[in-house]
């Protein structure tokens, strides 16, 4: 059950509601109340009481003021995502539905950041954070949603994001839906591609465009070939499988089914 308020903690809530801010920090609360150790002791006390959810350290969001007893999160899960890490973009499959490159609504926000953090639950939703080097932190762009500002990967390098790590993804279904369903500008993804040093990304794109039957102009596809390097490379890496069949045009071992509806031969 959700516990009264006092007037002071009353007062601030209102006070923050009345500038928008429906996420604050221990530093912001402090200058409501003239003191770091009132400020901590006040956002324990609300946490308590059901008013506040500690999304990190020193950082807490407002639950829904309006919900009654039983407070219900009403917040953006993208804004939260954006206060759990530093450096961050939102990404991979997360990307995936909000491009509408997939019908398929993730369950969990994808958090890309430098940083090696373990996932967490808040309030029924799942954030998992995929660590990546910082040579690979790149191509990312700051969008509005429901009124906050946020970071997320813009469509090329979310497209690319994808190949490089289609575990990340849904899986390789999801991302051959998102290569034969993305507009982008391929010359963009090309350039994305060569930066993130990572051969298998061309041999799963050129397979994917091939097999998807999807339009780009044909020295598109022989500037992909030109960068496919030597070796194979599986379709789906991390995926074991007893049957593997072999492409030699992209160089790919095809280690997964994929069904007919989303491969169109």
């Amino acid at each position: 059950m959700r516990l009264g308020l006092g007037s002071l903690e009353s007062k601030v809530l209102s006070d923050f509601s009345a500038e928008g801010k429906s996420i604050f920090t221990i530093a912001e609360l402090s200058k409501k109340v003239n003191s770091k150790i009132k400020a901590r002791k006040m956002a324990s006390t609300l946490a308590r009481k059901k008013w506040l959810e500690r999304l990190n350290r020193g950082t807490y969001l407002i639950l829904e003021l309006g919900a009654g007893s039983e407070p219900k999160w009403a917040e953006d899960s993208f804004y939260i995502a954006s206060k759990l890490a530093n450096p961050y973009y939102v990404g991979y499959y997360s990307m995936l539905n909000h491009y509408s490159w997939t019908e398929q609504v993730p369950r969990t926000v994808t958090i890309a950041t430098t940083k090696v953090l373990r996932s967490k639950k808040i309030l029924g939703t799942k954030y998992d954070f995929i660590t990546i080097s910082k040579k690979k932190f790149f191509g990312y762009i700051e969008t509005n949603t429901h009124g906050h500002n946020v970071m997320v990967s813009d469509p090329e390098k979310t497209l690319v994001d994808a190949l490089d790590h289609p575990e990340y993804c849904g899986g390789i279904n999801e991302v051959a839906k998102a290569i034969h369903n993305a507009k982008i500008d391929w010359n963009k993804t090309i350039a994305y591609a060569i930066r993130m040093k990572n051969g298998a990304i061309f041999k799963r794109m050129g397979y994917l465009l091939e097999k998807t039957s999807t339009t780009i102009p044909k020295e598109t596809i022989e500037i992909i070939k030109s960068h496919v390097t030597k070796g194979y490379s599986p379709l789906y890496p991390g995926i074991k499988s007893k049957k593997v069949a072999y492409n030699s045009n992209w160089n790919i071992a095809i280690n997964a089914d994929i069904p007919k509806e989303v491969m169109l031969e």
